[in-house]
């Protein structure tokens, strides 16, 4: 049971959050030049979060209470072809770690990204860039449909020396016939030996979309009903001897009184080889399926996830679902979700999740 401190205490949060919310409701600040053709835009990403779950002994419960994502957002154009993002980060902030302290890690740059856009089948990303490999690792946090992305979705970014998915680099991307086909090339840093001589990682993603294309460098998580969107897509990353294959598909359907359905499916191959020794080879896959109801401002949802090893480890699944109120659609929402993490020969730990996000950009 939630102590009712603890109750409280978020009560009051998510009160605060959401009249903070409403009293900003418009548009974030944005200064424009005289002749229109640069702008600044300035914005946040607030995600306080409770989390209680069964500790990994299956022997008690740990409790916190603590900011899961709190990021500042810069963007705008600088002409009419060159754009850029830029954006921090300080996750879990407060979260209790194994040693016993809050979590204080200082603020990083999450996102840098400069984008020059020659046309619309050819642009040039450049900076600190996620890593194209499929949906929902290149989704925005900010339009997620559940708690949070797969929880295997970014088994490599360690063994790789990225961040959250994202790795110093360069990419070209565009949208061709007539934005039914997406690719995305790209070349990155990845993980350095001590003299920097290992040759650099390569990536690549394709996007077939029959209907209407997502066309920001964020996939959508959901649009709420607003945006009809099918992509079928496959995605490929390596450096020497690691590589990881994926092949996803996705959903966003409209349904009558601007209500929605969306539905995601994606399968990552991950093989670390002799390059990656620490990256066992596994497969993991992700489901999630949801839906908006516009009257009530409601949206069940449910994510499953799973891996496997070819090692002969059992693997495991964590099983999620929940319910979100899009008090304000993305710009302020609150999410709960309750599920369980099941490893065969370990005890299953039962997991409850309230998050509340506050998003002006």
């Amino acid at each position: 049971m939630i102590a009712r401190s603890t109750a409280a205490c978020i009560a009051a949060c998510v009160v605060l959050l959401a009249c903070a919310a409403s009293a900003f409701a418009d548009p974030p600040l944005k200064v424009t030049s005289p002749d229109g053709k640069s702008s600044l835009s300035f914005g946040f990403l607030v995600q306080p979060q409770l989390e209680i779950q069964t500790t990994a002994d299956g022997t008690d419960t740990s409790q916190n209470l603590y900011l899961r994502r709190i990021r500042l957002i810069f963007g705008g154009q600088a002409t009419d072809k060159l754009s850029f993002f830029i954006e921090t980060d300080s996750p879990n902030l407060g979260k209790d770690t194994a040693s016993g302290q809050k979590n204080a890690e200082s603020p990083f740059l999450q996102d840098v990204i400069l984008t020059y856009a020659f046309r619309e089948a050819f642009q040039v990303d450049a900076g600190m860039l996620l890593v194209p490999l499929s949906h929902n690792t290149g989704q925005s946090a900010a339009s997620l449909l559940a708690l949070d992305f797969g929880p295997y979705s970014f088994v490599a970014s360690e063994p790789t020396g990225s961040r959250n998915g994202r790795d110093y680099g360069v990419q070209a991307r565009g949208y061709t016939f007539s934005r039914h086909l997406e690719y995305r090339l790209g070349v990155f840093q990845g993980h350095p030996d001590t003299q920097a001589t290992s040759p650099f990682r390569y990536a690549a993603r394709v996007v077939w979309y029959p209907f209407e294309a997502d066309t920001g460098f964020f996939y959508s998580g959901t649009t709420l009903g607003a945006r009809r969107i099918v992509a079928i897509g496959a995605g490929y990353d390596f450096q020497e001897r690691y590589a990881a294959l994926a092949l996803d598909a996705f959903l966003d359907q409209p349904l009558r009184g601007g209500n929605g359905l969306t539905l995601q499916a994606d399968y990552i191959r991950y093989d670390g080889g002799r390059t990656l020794t620490q990256l066992a080879e596994q497969h993991t896959w992700l489901v999630e399926a949801g839906a908006y109801h516009k009257g009530t401002k409601l949206g069940p949802w449910v994510q499953v996830a799973g891996r496997t090893f070819p090692s002969g480890d059992p693997g495991e699944t964590k099983v999620l679902a929940g319910l979100s109120y899009y008090a304000l659609g993305h710009r302020f929402n609150i999410k709960a979700g309750a599920g369980s993490l099941i490893r065969s020969g370990s005890p299953s730990r039962a997991q409850f999740q309230v998050q509340a996000q506050w998003f002006w950009y």
